[in-house]
């Protein structure tokens, strides 16, 4: 039939300029916002962990992802609880990681097998629904553990977690559109590749389609399979072809496809590449600020491993200074340690004396900077976000140096209080760092992605504005 033929056609440049939409504009979006959605429960994650009410799962580093799926979401025992939640929160966060650092954000790559996942991976805590009366179980035991923080006496942990609640809900329903709009993509995709190879070449009478549509579906299945080969072939998309080509409201149905599948025509562009920028650089910042908690954590765990350490030391006159020192009141004299750590440029061991008490005060005083930036609505990250690029730019900068200096100081430090604590009375007392460790390392690296990518950015509007090129 001429007029399905003409639909065809039609179809076909509609998908050719939906699907460039998607690649260029909208699955960048995507990632964007998978990205915000990271960062939101990273944020309530780490308050989690901050207040003891979960603990961090310690196979974490021994899970091998190769593809993104969901913790598990069988039942398990009450008293099982907080161990379970601890692994399946622990495994989510290590999935959005995964998602975000690994994959593709194209309409070829991001498959329908691949949408599914991530459908799932975004729906596995409802947090368009996230209550404590949920009937979903994992939903259900993380809305009791935030709620214990949220009826608590600690306002800007609170505050945390009621905007990391709000970004999830948004953003879990951007997501979802995003997903549906590209589910759009691959039906359409297929059922236009299903006329070509198939139906468009059956003469087929209307109403033996109406009258035998199951005959009909198996025709079309043997056609496609002699000209496809393998492929999958999904009959409720047949029957979708042949509503649309030979129903009574067929030509409703397609109109409804193209215009679903309709670009709408690109309005204030260049303000919004400019926004981007400075998105990018909030990003980073962002990461940065999350890990305040974490490098805040490692200086108390140093400092219960110096005072482990002092008292090792069982000497007279090592006990009449401190006795001392308690009495009158005085703080402890500058405690200077030789470390060595391991050079990362010239991979070569050197040797560093670091005073202990005033970098452990440094490195405090920063940390709770950092933390007191986590809510967006604080003072200082209003101030910030206000700032120009280029003062944001400057803070990643120096925060990403800043961090290195801290996470090779506090390696240093780990390294040194285990082998300077041999004793056996003492040596199981004595606290590492890794974890801490790990997440100072992620968020250099994830810093640095942002800053690299904010560069990469502006050095390409600046080469197409040199070629004249004035929508970069």
């Amino acid at each position: 039939m001429e007029e399905n033929a003409a639909y065809t056609n039609r179809l076909e440049q509609a998908l050719l300029g939906k699907i460039e939409r998607m690649d260029t504009q909208e699955l960048k979006q995507l990632k964007d916002d998978f990205k915000l959605f990271q960062s939101a429960y990273q944020a309530i994650y780490n308050v989690l962990l901050r207040k003891g009410l979960i603990i961090e799962d310690p196979y974490k580093y021994e899970l091998k992802i190769s593809e993104v799926t969901t913790p598990s979401e069988s039942p398990f025992a009450e008293s099982d609880k907080i161990d379970q939640m601890c692994i399946r929160l622990s495994q989510f966060e290590s999935y959005l990681d995964f998602l975000n650092n690994y994959y593709q954000f194209s309409v070829d790559f991001l498959t329908m097998g691949r949408i599914k996942r991530l459908a799932a991976l975004t729906k596995y805590f409802a947090f368009t629904q996230f209550t404590e009366n949920s009937p979903h179980t994992n939903t259900r035991y993380f809305a009791e553990l935030v709620s214990q923080v949220r009826k608590g006496t600690d306002p800007l942990s609170a505050g945390i977690i009621n905007e990391g609640l709000l970004q999830l809900e948004k953003t879990s329903r951007k997501i979802f559109q995003a997903l549906k709009d590209l589910t759009l993509i691959h039906k359409e995709r297929y059922k236009l590749e299903l006329r070509r190879v198939a139906v468009d070449g059956m003469r087929l009478e209307r109403d033996y389609v109406v009258t035998h549509q199951d005959d009909v579906i198996r025709k079309i299945r043997q056609r496609a399979t002699e000209a496809a080969g393998d492929r999958p072939f999904y009959p409720e998309l047949v029957a979708e072809v042949l509503a649309e080509d030979y129903g009574s409201d067929g030509e409703n149905l397609k109109d409804e496809i193209l215009k679903r599948l309709e670009v709408e025509e690109e309005k204030g562009k260049d303000k919004s590449t400019e926004r981007n920028f400075k998105t990018v650089l909030l990003d980073g910042a962002r990461v940065i600020i999350g890990v305040g908690f974490q490098l805040d954590d490692a200086i108390k765990k140093l400092e219960e491993n110096q005072s482990l350490l002092e008292s090792m030391d069982k000497s007279f006159m090592t006990k009449v200074k401190r006795a001392l020192r308690e009495m009158f009141g005085k703080k402890g004299e500058h405690v200077v340690h030789e470390v060595e750590y391991l050079d990362p440029v010239s991979s070569e061991r050197r040797n560093e004396s670091i005073d202990f008490s005033a970098f452990c005060f440094e490195a405090a005083k920063r940390a709770q900077s950092l933390v007191g930036m986590i809510s967006k609505t604080s003072a200082p990250y209003k101030r910030m976000e206000g700032s120009s690029e280029d003062i944001i730019y400057k803070f990643l900068s120096k925060s990403i140096e800043e961090l290195q200096a801290y996470h090779r100081k506090v390696s240093a430090l780990d390294d040194f209080f285990l082998g300077a604590i041999e004793d056996p009375e003492f040596k199981g007392r004595v606290r590492n760092v890794k974890i801490e460790l790990g997440a100072l390392k992620n968020a250099i690296i994830k810093a640095n992605q942002k800053k690299h990518e904010y560069i990469a950015q502006k050095e390409e509007l600046e080469q197409m504005k040199r070629l004249g090129i004035r929508d970069a």
